[in-house]
């Protein structure tokens, strides 16, 4: 390799890594989807993963589309819905192509409320959707019918207003200090996030009553963000696109700034290669189901909450969740040695957010795509599972297949001539 381009690409992650590392991002606000993503619309609906065209949907991403575009008042029928799906008149989107990131199914629409984050060092911004709750029957999970639609109503009408006018009167909230406390509890920050939904509990809760009042709404909010261990996910998701915006179109840089699924592909994308996906087949979930489940109940309709692991957390941060040995590591050691691997990947670590199993060693961050395709180890994933027929079904560990690292960087070589020879690929881990 051609010393002066290897210097190059080695500046160029630095400076990606580096702004990423820089960001301070902050929750400003809760807002409706068509206000705050940049290019809504009120006839798109965003769903995850890279971009398919409407006929290529099935399953519960696609149920969980038709059940927006009624949600939206769009269409009155699942069968009109289509048609207008089919006709263009109805648009579907990546959620990333908006500034957003989704959960599972990943579907965000214009009147649905998203989690504002903002970097206070350059004004870049990430949104994530509110969470639904716990129950297992969710538009996130594939679901629509009459109980999701209330729930949908219920965010939308009485949760979002009173989280944005606790959000604002209290004039912001700083991410970092959450993610840091919850690490040293415990978390992860995908598949664990019990420490950090009661970390920002009791920042959050005096702001929502100071800002609604103590009326039967505000107590039912209270409830809400109480009993839901995974509220805070969704912060985290936003958090994370928030970060990774900072490195977004970095010459000659294959630092990592997406990781996508749809129902059908695995996707990222690299700070030197803007907006174009590499997309590969998704390997095998290997999941923790409820009982009475089996493999052959459980489907993929998406997801976006591997955007967490891009920046560090999840799967990349297994040794500080120990709680999630049971579907995830296997063993307290099996997770151990899950993080250290992933040191092997990656440009840095996060000078912040630290495991104190690791001595409080930074978390691995910044996912190098080159190392990936030179070592073959690729990103660990911490990701939930979902029923073929919709609904929640578990969770358990992914791990990203190779493919797609190795085109990117190819494609970082035909563009951007860093590399001499396409790197090697390996199938397993060294």
């Amino acid at each position: 390799m051609h010393e002066g381009l290897l210097e190059r690409r080695t500046r160029a992650n630095d400076a990606a890594v580096a702004a990423m590392l820089n960001a301070d991002p902050v929750i400003v606000d809760v807002a409706p989807a068509l206000e705050v993503l940049p290019g809504m619309t009120p006839n798109t609906i965003l769903t995850s993963g890279a971009p398919l065209a409407w006929p290529e949907y099935s399953g519960g991403q696609r149920r969980a589309i038709l059940g927006a575009a009624l949600y939206e008042d769009l269409a009155t029928t699942p069968e009109e819905a289509d048609d207008l799906l089919h006709r263009g008149e109805i648009l579907v989107r990546p959620c990333h192509d908006h500034g957003c990131v989704g959960s599972v199914t990943g579907v965000t629409s214009a009147s649905m409320p998203v989690w504002v984050v903002e970097d206070a060092a350059t004004g870049n911004r990430g949104h994530c959707l509110l969470y639904e709750g716990s129950d297992r029957e969710r538009l996130t999970y594939g679901v629509w019918n009459p109980r999701v639609r209330r729930q949908l109503v219920w965010l939308r009408d009485v949760l979002a207003p009173q989280l944005s006018a606790a959000v604002r009167a209290a004039g912001g909230f700083k991410v970092h200090p959450v993610i840091r406390r919850a690490l040293g509890m415990g978390d992860d920050l995908h598949s664990r996030n019990t420490a950090a939904t009661a970390v920002f509990f009791q920042q959050l809760a005096g702001a929502i009553l100071d800002a609604n009042g103590a009326g039967e709404d505000t107590r039912a909010v209270l409830d809400f963000c109480a009993r839901n261990d995974l509220f805070f996910l969704h912060v985290a998701m936003a958090t994370g696109k928030c970060v990774t915006e900072a490195a977004a179109g970095t010459a000659h840089s294959s630092i990592v700034t997406a990781m996508a699924v749809s129902e059908k592909e695995f996707s990222v994308r690299l700070a030197g290669t803007g907006d174009q996906w590499f997309r590969s087949a998704i390997p095998e979930l290997r999941a923790k189901l409820f009982d009475g489940l089996t493999s052959d109940d459980i489907a993929y309709m998406g997801g976006e909450s591997l955007i967490t692991e891009t920046v560090g957390l999840g799967g990349l941060a297994a040794a500080a969740a120990f709680a999630l040995q049971d579907y995830s590591g296997g063993t307290p050691q099996g997770m151990v040695e899950t993080t250290e691997t992933m040191y092997r990947i990656t440009h840095s670590e996060h000078p912040l957010w630290k495991i104190p199993y690791l001595g409080f060693r930074g978390v691995p961050f910044g996912i190098d795509a080159a190392l990936v395709s030179s070592t073959g180890i690729t990103p660990r994933i911490h990701m939930g599972a979902a029923r073929r027929e919709g609904g929640h079904a578990g969770a358990g560990l992914l791990t990203a297949p190779v493919e797609p690292f190795i085109e990117a960087v190819n494609a970082l070589q035909e563009t951007l001539p860093i590399y001499t020879a396409p790197l090697p690929a390996h199938t397993g881990d060294e």
